[in-house]
Order: structure tokens, then C-alpha cells, then sequence
């Protein structure tokens, strides 16, 4: 066994608890700990009252020891697991931020797959001239948008360093977020350019250039979205973040009411009604009235159940 601190017995502890409601940990043993490609992975032996688990860390996860009975295999497998979630996140991007960079990031989802069946330096290289057509789709996007205004002596069409310092003055007020947004920009831009023309580039060569073409990609799809959908709203009475939309349904005035409330320190909103004719108006609701249990009110009459 491994010495462990209370506090981080406790952790382990509320964490399988946590995950395992219905039955109760008994005992936690540190059983080891595992340093690969750089990160440490602490393993843990759990017992409950009526099951046992191996819980390993970095990410946190358990496993039964019904399913993995030797540590080494519930380490193989977490550390398989963690890979594959980890490539999987690449592709993906926050529903709000690809909304605003949808084309771009499609050309950067090639790259990213042109880097899966890369082998060769020439693969690698590859990799680059996707990035660099992922950056100036995401100027050629955006361009015309409304949020920049007039352009005096607009930028050509593929002069991608020349439209990020527009859309990073016309999307920051900071000037320490305006001036890092920048440099983002000419130093991702020149890092795709590098590598398309480096005939001895390599797997971390071309990793370096994706996680800094998605971190920018992201970034700008982040700044745009703040720019249109403005700032998020604060609670008039204490000032918090944590609003919440509250709607109470009432069948019989055919409708609900609608009200914000503060998740901090309870203000609420004057109630507004909304008719369900009035908010399904504009609605595709074809075959929501299929039949007498099926229809509008007998649903949302459930739903305000739920």
C-alpha cells in the first residue's frame, strides 16, 4: 500500500460515493501510482459494502473489479479511453462558437483528418496548407459581416493577418485582449505557412499547428458570439451571472408564465403570460395534434407535471 493524505482519501472516497449512490465505500487503499508521457496517474483500490472498484486518476474514473480484475487492465483501458476522448474533443467545438466559425472549422476538421493517415514529412506539410485554408475561410467569412462596419482599403480576399487585426479592433475593447488576439493571429498564421514549406516536418511539428489553429478558431468564434449576443445579463439586485428563465404553465388560461430568477439571491422578474398561440405561431407543429392525448396542452400539461 501507498501512503495517502486524509484530505485526498476523502476526495477519492466522495468521488465513488459520488458515482456509486446505493452503496456506500468502506475502504480506500492507495495501490500505486503511474507516470506516462508526462502525466501521473494515481491508482486507487476501493471497497464497498457490496462491490469493489479501481478508481485512477487524471482523468478520475472507476472500474469494476468485476470487469477489469488486475489493475494493469483497468489502467490499459483508462489510458485508451483518455486518448480516444481526447482526439474525439478536437473535432468538437462549442455549440455557440461554431455557430459563427461553422466553415472554417469544417476545414480544420480536414486537417485534422489528413493528420490521422499522415506518416510522411509531405503528410505533415499537408496538414499546414489545411490549417492555413481554415484561417483564410475564416476571413473570407466574416469579411462582409455587419459587426465590422466600414473598411477603409479593405484587405484582399486571402490576406488572412490583414483581416484578424480589423476583426480583433472591431471585437475587443481590452487593449490587452485586442493586443493578444492579435498576435494570436500573425503568429498561428505564420506557424501554418511554416509548416506547408518545411520539408523535415513532423508529428509534433503538425500537432503544434492544429491545437494553435483550434485555439484561434475558437477564439475568434467566442469573441464574435459576445460581440452579437452582447453581455450576458447580471441580476439587478446583487449583481450575479446565475439567472435562470422560471416558466409555470396554466391549462386553463391556455398558456404559462414566464419569469427570470436569480439562483444567488432570489429576485425574480415581473411575471409575463405567453398564450401557446402566441408562442407557437410561427411553429412547424404538424402532427403535434395527432389526436386528443397527443396534442399541445396535453403535453405541456405533463411537461408542467415533470
Amino acid at each position: 500500500m501507498v501512503d495517502m493524505s486524509d484530505a485526498e482519501e476523502r476526495g477519492i472516497r466522495d468521488y465513488v460515493n459520488g458515482q456509486s449512490q446505493e452503496d456506500e465505500v468502506a475502504l480506500v487503499q492507495k495501490v500505486g501510482a503511474r507516470r506516462i508521457l508526462g502525466r501521473s496517474h494515481d491508482l486507487y483500490d476501493v471497497h464497498c459494502k457490496e462491490s469493489r472498484w479501481w478508481v485512477i486518476t487524471d482523468p478520475t474514473n472507476l472500474y469494476s473489479q468485476k470487469d477489469f480484475p488486475e489493475i494493469e487492465q483497468a489502467l490499459i483501458f483508462h489510458l485508451g479511453l483518455g486518448l480516444f476522448l481526447a482526439e474525439r474533443s478536437r473535432a468538437e467545438l462549442n455549440e455557440t462558437e461554431e455557430e459563427h466559425v461553422s466553415p472554417p472549422w469544417r476545414r480544420f476538421r480536414q486537417a485534422l483528418e489528413a493528420m490521422d493517415s499522415a506518416s510522411e514529412s509531405e503528410d505533415f506539410q499537408s496538414v499546414g496548407i489545411k490549417c492555413r485554408d481554415a484561417l483564410i475561410a475564416l476571413a473570407r467569412l466574416h469579411a462582409g459581416s455587419d459587426w465590422l462596419g466600414e473598411i477603409v482599403d479593405a484587405p484582399k480576399a486571402a490576406d488572412f493577418k490583414g483581416w484578424a487585426n480589423i476583426f480583433a479592433e472591431r471585437l475587443t475593447s481590452e487593449s490587452r485582449v485586442r493586443s493578444y488576439v492579435k498576435t494570436l493571429a500573425d503568429k498561428t498564421w505564420d506557424l501554418a505557412v511554416w509548416l506547408q514549406h518545411y520539408s523535415n516536418a513532423t508529428p509534433n511539428d503538425a500537432d503544434l499547428v492544429l491545437n494553435s489553429t483550434s485555439h484561434l478558431i475558437s477564439t475568434f468564434g467566442t469573441l464574435i458570439h459576445r460581440r452579437t449576443a452582447g453581455e450576458p445579463e447580471r441580476c439587478p439586485r446583487c449583481e450575479s451571472y446565475r439567472l435562470e428563465e422560471d416558466i409555470v404553465t396554466d391549462m386553463e388560461k391556455g398558456g404559462f408564465f414566464e419569469s427570470t430568477v436569480c439562483a444567488m439571491c432570489d429576485w425574480r422578474s415581473e411575471s409575463e403570460f405567453v398564450s401557446f398561440a402566441e408562442h407557437f405561431k410561427d411553429a412547424d407543429i404538424e402532427g403535434y395534434l395527432s389526436g386528443p392525448t397527443t396534442g399541445i396542452s396535453d403535453r405541456l400539461g405533463r411537461e408542467s407535471k415533470d
